[in-house]
């Protein structure tokens, strides 16, 4: 499983990506094979052009002697795009092998609907997305949609999600047989996750705790630079354990999750008199704007809507530290549309967690805020399928047969 590689092919790959511009000897140390492996290894991928080698600007001699051959991920060997399902929009974002992003694009979308409805605007978004962007949809090597809810991705099942009407979707399958090509799924925190360990602040940490603030409250965990995920391929749901029994109804239908309590909905649901879920429901974007303003109205003086925050951040501050007394990961990374609060959200998250450290716990857990544009949950979505690909010893011969003629598209970016 690409989550768990042991596969050598995967170790090279994956630790080529890491460290751009490596040579064989440098290689060998680092994955801990031995030389001749290496070299058969890298010959294999250079000869399927999933890498590419060019000599060092000078070599280690200073300059006498043979120069050191550098080895590269070749971005152009294929493409993945990823996909992000939310309230009231679909993000989708082209990478190239590399991981890195060569396309943006938005389209609108509204929730609560039944499941079909998504699985025909991905059809039509990833069809526009390719065309947009100049590429052929036979260098497009896999898909991946990060959903909000309880996600199976093993299983390629949506078990619950808000943003659809049916239970126990077979969503990959259906997805798959509507593209023909490969489809994952996957929860949407578990993939905003991934792309802070690939691309963002957990880049260079093996161990650390993502906790996502936006409509609901996501967490994703790392541990030995692997992304876990629990029995049945569920990870961890931070935003359903509870503090306060018999409280807040949850929208998953208990009562006293911490997500009742400071995610934007539950923010609005204190802020707004009239506020009625069904009627936000009927227009996403209009309960878009309005977490907005209030979130605005909140940093800029208004003490009604601050002290809202505040025990909202007291709330999930609770269940953080809750979860650090639990697993204790070194750093913590805040990241969602819910920082748009800024410290008057975070903040107190923060202060309430100290509060709650053990005192037996000599060390001090890192706390970072990381504010992302929605492609980032996209871009996690194509680093889980590059994670399969490379792991994938069968693949190469695909991209080799298409040549490499076309340039990678300059980054742009399309909001409709």
């Amino acid at each position: 499983m690409a989550e768990k590689p042991t596969h050598s092919r995967y170790r090279v790959l994956d630790t080529i990506r890491r460290h751009p511009n490596i040579s064989r000897v440098e290689l060998a140390a680092l994955t801990d094979l031995s030389r001749a492996a290496v070299t058969g290894i890298t010959q294999s991928l250079l000869d399927i052009g999933l890498i590419v080698e060019r000599p060092a600007m000078e070599s280690k001699e200073g300059g006498r002697g043979r120069p050191r051959i550098m080895l590269n991920i070749s971005p152009d060997a294929g493409y993945v795009l990823g996909i992000k399902l939310s309230l009231h929009q679909m993000s989708f974002s082209i990478t190239d092998f590399r991981g890195d992003v060569v396309y943006t694009m938005h389209l609108p979308f509204r929730g609560y609907q039944k499941y079909e409805v998504a699985i025909d605007l991905i059809d039509m978004g990833v069809q526009r997305c390719l065309e947009d962007a100049g590429i052929e949809r036979r260098r497009l090597s896999g898909v991946c949609v990060g959903i909000p809810g309880y996600i199976s991705h093993e299983a390629g099942i949506c078990h619950w999600s808000p943003i659809f009407l049916e239970r126990d979707v077979p969503f990959a399958e259906v997805l798959h047989n509507r593209l023909r090509i490969d489809t994952y799924i996957e929860n949407d925190a578990n993939l905003v996750t991934l792309a802070e360990h690939w691309f963002g602040k957990g880049r260079n940490l093996p161990c650390f705790a993502v906790v996502t603030i936006e409509h609901g409250i996501g967490m994703g965990f790392v541990v030995n630079d692997q992304l876990y995920r629990g029995a049945n391929g569920i990870g961890p749901e931070l935003g359903h354990s509870k503090v306060e029994d018999g409280g807040r109804p949850c929208r998953c239908g208990q009562l006293g999750c911490v997500e009742a309590y400071a995610s934007d909905y539950a923010i609005l649901r204190e802020a707004e008199e009239s506020f009625s879920l069904d009627a936000y429901n009927d227009n996403p974007k209009v309960y878009h704007d309005t977490i907005t303003r209030i979130a605005d109205q909140a940093r800029h003086g208004d003490t009604r809507l601050a002290a809202i925050y505040a025990e909202a951040g007291r709330r999930l501050g609770q269940a953080v530290g809750n979860m650090i007394a639990t697993l204790n990961p070194p750093t913590v990374i805040f990241t969602g549309d819910g920082l748009r609060a800024a410290d008057a959200l975070i903040g107190p998250v923060i202060e309430e967690a100290r509060r709650l450290k053990l005192s037996g716990n000599s060390y001090d857990t890192t706390f970072i805020s990381h504010v992302w544009g929605d492609e980032v949950w996209a871009r996690g979505a194509a680093a889980l399928v590059l994670q399969h690909i490379y792991a994938d010893p069968d693949f190469g011969s695909a991209s080799r047969s298409a040549g490499k003629t076309m340039e990678p598209p300059q980054m742009v970016e399309h909001v409709q």
